[in-house]
């Protein structure tokens, strides 16, 4: 078994990245001195530490690609966040979904018939701090899913190893729910209380001796399998949990320290999920989980990457990061 995983690609298509463009002239015209100053503040520490760079992006994503093809994966795993999403409503927005689209049929062109994919928050919607707007949105879940072939659950089954893939977001429902619209809260209901039937079903009929490699965006969404018993009883044949959404791994052992700090209840939305991530990451050490890095990384000064998984001589489950250098 030969695995690799790429995750947080954030593409930029044609249409965001004109748009992007248009943001930064706002920017700049915005008639408050004070105001004009702090948002090309905020702009540049986002494109500083965020690498917010539409060339590089590209650059990484298509060396990433010729370097998973390189290692021969019998899977390919794409773990969420295809593109920018910079309105903050996901795949309903046509400058992100153009963005998106073309980076999974890359994808499935280079591995035809082999490759997965995961739904990442970007995707579904979530707040945008740059816009002050922005949330989840069905439009986006179903677009993705009857458009791009983005399946909220998958199970396959590779050389005796279950892989399972989850909709994160569905599972985190009410992290996003007040940036929803009101009309659609009843139909997010549904489609969490299914995703978790489904998921229940699963897990309930594997073999005793079944081993799992989950696939998962968010590690928020780890707090609340653990609270399902059909999961619970199966948690130590869980070998590896692997998530995207931290761009890097080091940020995963930071939030696992941050929940010995005072409670923190912030109102505004991106700070609200934030908080409500750190006060979940003391369960995510029960599913074995790794983090596979943005291609990109997180900055100028650190290095993204991919995921290597694959079995040894003994059958046991191996990962390694593989770093993407231009």
């Amino acid at each position: 078994m030969r695995l690799a995983v790429i995750s947080d690609i954030h593409v930029l298509g044609p249409s965001e990245h004109e748009r992007d463009r248009e943001v930064l002239a706002a920017l700049g015209a915005h008639r408050g001195w004070a105001r004009r100053t702090w948002r090309h503040v905020l702009h540049r520490i986002r494109r500083r530490f965020w690498n917010w760079h539409p060339e590089l992006r590209r650059a990484c994503f298509l060396k990433a690609l010729e370097e998973m093809h390189a290692y021969h994966p019998d899977w390919v795993v794409a773990n969420g966040d295809y593109g920018g999403d910079a309105v903050g409503v996901g795949l309903s927005d046509e400058a992100t979904y153009e963005s998106a689209a073309g980076v999974i049929t890359l994808i499935r062109e280079v591995f035809p018939d082999r490759c997965h994919f995961i739904f990442g928050d970007h995707d579904i919607g979530k707040y945008s701090t740059g816009m002050r707007q922005g949330g989840i949105r069905l439009a986006s879940l179903d677009r993705g899913e009857q458009q791009l072939g983005i399946r909220s659950f998958w199970h396959e089954q590779v050389d005796g190893v279950d892989l399972i893939g989850i909709n994160s977001s569905l599972l985190t429902l009410d992290h996003f729910l007040p940036e929803a619209l009101v009309e659609e809260i009843p139909e997010w209901h549904q489609r969490r209380a299914a995703h978790e039937a489904q998921l229940t079903a699963t897990f309930g009929e594997l073999a005793p001796d079944a081993r799992v490699i989950l696939f998962c965006h968010d590690p928020s969404a780890l707090s609340l399998l653990i609270g399902n018993p059909a999961i619970s009883e199966r948690r130590a044949q869980i070998e590896l949990t692997v998530l995207g959404h931290l761009h890097e791994p080091r940020l995963l052992q930071l939030a696992q320290r941050l929940p010995r700090l005072p409670d923190w209840r912030p109102k505004y939305p991106v700070a609200r999920i934030l908080a409500e991530t750190i006060r979940s990451a003391k369960t995510w050490s029960l599913f074995n989980p790794i983090v596979c890095p943005s291609p990109f990384g997180t900055g100028h000064h650190l290095s993204g990457g991919l995921l290597y998984i694959e079995q040894d001589a003994d059958g046991r489950v191996i990962a390694r990061r593989h770093r993407v250098r231009l």
